[in-house]
C-alpha cells in the first residue's frame, strides 16, 4: 500500500513540475513578443570603443542634425546604426538646432573640431538627454555599389530596431521595431518625439499658451539714481540691465502680461568686458531666450518692484546671477523682491 502511494505522489509530483516549465516556457514567449525586451549576450553594445567614430551635427555637405549623434557602418558583420543623443526639454533642443551654428561661417567652418566641444557639451549632463540606438542589420543593407555611407542603400523590407540607452542599468533596451525606409542618422527630434512621447518633458500649456502684449514702457529704474552704472533702462518691449557691476550688460526683451505687470526675456549680451571673471563669463548662445528670467511691478507711485528669477543657462542646465553676483540684488543687500526707484 505504501509503495503505491508512493508511485502516486511521484507521479503528481512530475505533473506539477511538467504544469510549471510549460507556464514558464509561455511566459517568456509572452515577453519577448512585446517590443520592450531588454538586452541579451549577443545584443550589441553600441556604446563599445571599437563602435565609436566621432561625435557629428553635420550628416552630410546640405544636411544638419538637429542634435548630436554617432554612426556606425559595417556590411558583414554589425550593419549599419547611429546613436542619437535627443534633448528632453525644449530649450536644449533649440541650443542644438539653432545656436549651436548661429555664429558659423560654414564655408570657413572645420567640422573636425565638433568632436571635442560636443563631448564636452553633453559628457557630464548625460540626464538631460534621451539616447537612442537607430540600428538596421546587415541582412536589409543593399551594398552591391558599396559599403560607404554615400553608397549604401536599404532594401525594400527593411526593418529599424530602435533601442534606448538605460542610464540606470547601463543597458541598451529595445523599445520598437518598425519598417524603415531612413537610413540611420536622418531620424531627427520629431521622428524619436513622436514615437516616445512620454520619454520627452511636456511643456507647460498654461505658460506658453499665456497671452502677452507689446510693451509700452519708457524709464530708467534703479535701487539709488545716485548710482547711474547700474540702472535698468526700458524702451518699450526691449531693456538694458546690469548682470555684474558695469562689466556685464544684456538686452531684455520686455513684454506686457497685465496693466503694471510685465515679464523679461534674455535676448542678448550688450556688453561683456575682457576682465571678467571666467566663473561670471556667459556665453550668449547658453542661455535660454524662452525662459522668464524676471518679472516686474510698475506700484502706484511709480516705484518697480523687480523679482528676479535668474538666466537658464542650457549647458549647465542651471540658473546662473540667481543671488548677489546680479547687481540690483547686490546693491539692495541681497533682497529679493528688489523696489527701485524711478530717476
Amino acid at each position: 500500500m505504501k509503495m503505491q502511494l508512493s508511485k502516486l505522489l511521484y507521479a503528481i509530483g512530475i505533473l506539477l513540475l511538467m504544469s510549471c516549465k510549460g507556464t514558464a516556457k509561455d511566459n517568456i514567449q509572452t515577453i519577448t513578443s512585446t517590443q520592450q525586451v531588454k538586452p541579451n549576450q549577443d545584443q550589441i553594445d553600441f556604446f563599445n570603443k571599437k563602435y565609436f567614430t566621432t561625435y557629428n551635427l553635420a550628416i552630410d555637405e546640405s544636411n544638419l542634425s538637429d542634435h548630436p549623434y554617432f554612426s556606425y557602418l559595417d556590411c558583414k558583420n554589425e550593419g549599419y546604426f547611429s546613436v542619437h543623443f535627443v534633448p528632453k526639454e525644449k530649450d536644449l533642443q533649440l541650443f542644438w538646432s539653432h545656436d549651436y551654428y548661429k555664429k558659423e561661417d560654414f564655408n570657413t567652418y572645420d567640422f573636425e573640431k565638433d568632436n571635442r566641444k560636443i563631448e564636452a557639451l553633453i559628457k557630464n549632463n548625460l540626464n538631460a538627454y534621451n539616447v537612442f540606438s537607430y540600428f538596421i542589420k546587415k541582412e536589409y543593407l543593399d551594398s552591391k555599389d558599396g559599403c560607404t555611407l554615400e553608397s549604401i542603400w536599404l532594401t525594400k523590407n527593411a526593418i529599424a530596431e530602435i533601442f534606448l540607452y538605460n542610464l540606470k542599468t547601463n543597458e541598451w533596451e529595445l523599445v520598437k521595431k518598425k519598417s524603415s525606409k531612413t537610413l540611420p542618422p536622418y531620424a531627427d527630434n520629431n521622428f524619436f518625439i513622436s514615437h516616445f512621447p512620454n520619454l520627452f518633458v511636456k511643456q507647460n500649456k498654461a505658460v506658453n499658451e499665456e497671452k502677452t502684449f507689446p510693451s509700452d514702457l519708457k524709464g530708467s529704474w534703479a535701487v539709488s539714481c545716485d548710482n547711474g552704472l547700474t540702472t535698468f533702462n526700458i524702451n518699450k518691449d526691449e531693456g538694458l540691465i546690469s548682470l555684474y557691476g558695469n562689466s556685464i550688460y544684456i538686452k531684455v526683451q520686455v513684454e506686457k502680461r497685465f496693466e503694471n505687470e510685465y515679464i523679461l526675456k534674455f535676448k542678448q549680451i550688450a556688453d561683456q568686458k575682457d576682465w571678467v571673471d571666467t566663473s561670471l563669463r556667459i556665453t550668449e548662445s547658453e542661455i535660454s531666450k524662452d525662459k522668464i528670467i524676471g518679472k516686474f511691478f510698475i506700484k502706484k507711485d511709480g516705484k518697480v518692484e523687480l523679482h528676479w528669477e535668474g538666466l537658464y543657462n542650457i549647458k549647465k542646465q542651471k540658473i546662473d546671477y540667481t543671488g548677489k553676483d546680479f547687481s540690483l540684488i547686490r546693491e539692495s543687500d541681497g533682497e529679493n523682491p528688489i523696489l527701485l526707484q524711478k530717476c
